[in-house]
């Protein structure tokens, strides 16, 4: 395999393609977990390959929980046509992160320390170990997120001779080993150790640069400590208090950012992965299109699409009898659809969704009337509609982790809250807007998004300072803070669930106006958990399961029962 490298970014290349690489991955996933003994053939470095690209090869879970129920239920997007009356309550093949975690990477970054103590000197992988940990806490939390109790300190040990029936640990319980774990981690990683084996080019994010993995650990114990806000305080404000002591240990631009960038054919065009996939048209969202514009935000061309009401397609329209004549092009082209099931059939929005259907380029075009994601986001591999025989996309997909905008918007969050009493709220959240344009910016060049023009930070600044709605204003911090913390994890929709189940924001209120959502009059509620399943009575670990399910029904917020997605895991406080 091929690793090129900058100082932004980790590009993976494989020389058959990503997607053979990955096809490969997933086989030798099934083989470690049916017959261990083939982790003798297998060096850390190998398997820790193996696990990064792992992370990021769940193309179900992009499929079914961000394209269909999160994207849609955040107001991220909307169908073709608006949104069917049950999006909110729908389940189908939700929830794929839970499988994801068991079958393919907890149980591959597990092998690591295994590994790791069949070497002639266990003592120098101590470094790897610590770096592989951090994944494996990043996806269980991931995963816990909206599960709740999980387990976790004694699964994926069956093959080492550990338990057949691991214990759950409560979600209480698993904050705190993810705390403790990274701060060991860290101290680790910080040792100075020079004996250590380092896994260099193995290592697809930062190519086993302690200091990087140092950063993001930090980075990470924020975002778990910051759902700790309605749960304990104190605990978020001794962890923020700590982690935010050592500048030298934080993020200090995008080029810290832990991601994975990696070619077009990983994410293939008519595979899981492609949006458009089985008719597919999906629309920006009414609030977010409408504030975006408002405000000239750079982001709007990077994650929407101009409509197709372009004067070249109109007067197609025009000369084939589709469109009246005289009609001209509106200098804005970008309108979202709306969110609520009611609004998008009501009499006079019914207009918004009707495309006239014209002959361009040899073939027929429909022309939206609405603006569409931009697709090359999540598969850059598709081609350009408006192009004609335009010829298919060669730009990379990138996956965000962990990022120095998020850092800075949940310290700017803290230091509004009083929860932080040094440094400027201010300060930070600039730093969040400014760097969330430019970190857009850089990911959808890689895609080669549709009529791509860079921001730089110029751009970037502009709109910052002139905006209202946007330059920092101290009586409605929090407001801000969460508006454009929400905007910038357009790439991270479950962040975006998180942010609003942490904070209430957006909303029907606030700066990004969050449209209110109704069904046959009937104003629908945001779920806030996974159906969690419950287990067969011949299931293995039925006792441990159904125990850990009647330990979380013990909480009033729990809600109705275990299909209940209206009830709230333990950080979910109400």
């Amino acid at each position: 395999m091929k690793i090129l490298s900058n100082k932004k970014s980790l590009i993976v290349l494989a020389m058959s393609g990503v997607l053979a690489l990955s096809s490969c991955g997933k086989e030798l996933y099934t083989e470690y977990n049916t017959d261990p003994a083939i982790l003798y053939g297998i060096k850390p470095e190998e398997q820790f390959t193996n696990a990064c690209i792992a992370m990021f090869d769940a193309d179900f879970e992009y499929y079914y929980d961000y394209y269909r129920i999160m994207m849609p239920r955040m107001q991220y997007q909307t169908g073709v046509a608006g949104n069917g009356k049950t999006f909110m309550s729908e389940v189908g093949n939700f929830n794929q992160r839970r499988n994801y975690f068991y079958s393919r990477t907890g149980n591959v970054l597990s092998d690591i320390s295994y590994l790791a103590s069949l070497q002639s000197d266990p003592t120098k992988y101590k470094n790897e170990i610590a770096i592989a940990d951090i994944l494996k806490v990043y996806y269980a939390f991931y995963t816990t997120e909206i599960n709740g109790s999980l387990p976790y300190k004694e699964a994926f040990q069956a093959r080492y001779n550990g338990t057949l029936t691991p214990k759950y640990d409560k979600q209480e319980e698993l904050f705190n080993t993810f705390d403790e774990s990274l701060k060991a981690d860290i101290a680790q990683l910080k040792s100075g150790d020079a004996t250590q084996v380092n896994f260099g080019t193995a290592d697809l994010y930062y190519k086993g640069v302690e200091a990087s993995w140092v950063k993001a650990a930090n980075a990470l114990r924020i975002r778990i400590a910051m759902r700790l806000l309605k749960r304990n305080p104190e605990k978020l404000k001794t962890i923020a208090t700590e982690v935010f002591a050592n500048e030298t240990d934080l993020f200090a631009s995008n080029a810290d950012n832990p991601e994975f960038v990696t070619s077009f054919q990983h994410t293939g065009v008519g595979s899981n992965w492609d949006p458009t996939g089985n008719g597919g048209i999906w629309h920006a969202s009414k609030a977010v299109a409408d504030l975006m514009y408002e405000t000239n935000d750079p982001r709007m061309r990077m994650i929407f699409q101009k409509n197709g009401y372009s004067q070249a397609n109109i007067n197609l329209g025009i000369a084939q009898g589709k469109l009246p004549a005289g009609t001209v092009e509106n200098p804005r082209r970008y309108f979202g659809s709306f969110a609520s099931p009611d609004a998008a059939v009501a009499t006079g929005n019914v207009r918004w969704y009707t495309r006239p259907q014209i002959t361009k380029n040899g073939g027929n075009y429909l022309m939206d009337t609405l603006s569409q994601i931009q697709y090359r986001l999540f598969c850059p591999g598709l081609t350009n509609p408006e192009v004609a025989n335009g010829t298919p996309g060669t730009g990379a997909v990138t996956f965000p982790m962990l990022t120095y905008s998020e850092l800075n918007f949940h310290r700017a969050e803290l230091i509004a809250r009083g929860i932080l009493t040094t440094g400027s709220a201010e300060t930070y959240y600039k730093l969040g807007v400014v760097n969330s344009v430019l970190y857009y910016s850089t990911v959808a060049g890689r895609a080669a998004v549709y009529d791509y023009v860079a921001a730089d930070e110029t751009e970037a600044n502009n709109y910052y300072e002139n905006n209202p709605k946007v330059k920092y204003n101290a009586a409605k911090a929090l407001d801000q803070i969460a508006s454009q913390e929400y905007l910038h994890y357009f790439k991270q929709a479950n962040e975006g669930w998180s942010l609003y189940k942490r904070t209430g924001m957006p909303n029907a209120t606030t700066t990004l106006a969050f449209e209110r959502v109704y069904a046959d009059g009937v104003e629908q509620q945001m779920p806030r958990r996974a159906l969690i399943a419950t287990p067969a009575i011949t299931d293995r670990n039925f006792t441990n399961a159904q125990g850990a399910i009647d330990a979380m029904a013990q909480d009033p917020d729990f809600g109705q029962g275990p299909s209940d997605i209206f009830g709230r895991v333990w950080w979910d406080k109400k």
